[in-house]
């Protein structure tokens, strides 16, 4: 991690990236104690065990700006659980305990909106309200290659797939 005052930066590929907002989302699901209707809207994609699921909602999501890098930004929804009221004092328990500097960014009882923010410059946010909740998970921000030319990564990938499938494109016949 860089020492730069006000835009600390990691190295996180754009893959690990993913992989550790998947886990962040897994974490604090579990902490809320509702495993199930959580969502990616826009499109609306499920987050759930299964892989195409979770690689519909990561895969999707691409690093904005955050001064000399990238970082992503991903929200969950959940509009089925029986107290989100509830789950979300559960969430800021657990990122409480787990070193998070936790502040409200709204402190209505009824409406808790709260974020957590690590020494690293990775943030999330939980807000709840009898309707339903929210979840985002924020990253560091990484100056890794993958990240900050994540087009031109994304570009290869694609043609690196491409030619697996077809290995003889473009060969004389």
């Amino acid at each position: 991690m860089s020492n730069e005052p006000g835009n600390p930066t990691t190295n996180m590929t754009l893959e690990e990236q993913r992989d550790w907002v998947g886990e962040q989302f897994d974490a604090a699901i579990a902490a809320s104690g509702v495993a199930d209707g959580w969502f990616k809207s826009r499109p609306t994609i499920p987050w759930s065990k299964a892989a195409i699921d979770r690689d519909g909602v990561l895969n999707m999501s691409f690093p904005r700006d955050c001064g000399l890098g990238g970082r992503l930004i991903v929200s969950l929804k959940n509009l089925s659980a029986d107290d989100p009221i509830a789950a979300a004092a559960k969430v800021r328990a657990f990122w409480e305990s787990e070193g998070w500097a936790v502040s409200n960014i709204r402190s209505y009882e009824s409406d808790p909106y709260f974020r957590a923010d690590g020494e690293d410059g990775a943030q999330m946010a939980f807000q709840a309200s009898p309707e339903g909740m929210s979840l985002e998970v924020v990253t560091a921000c990484s100056v890794n290659n993958t990240v900050t030319n994540w087009q031109l990564h994304s570009e290869t990938e694609q043609d690196s797939e491409k030619q697996l499938e077809h290995p003889n494109s473009g060969a004389e016949e």
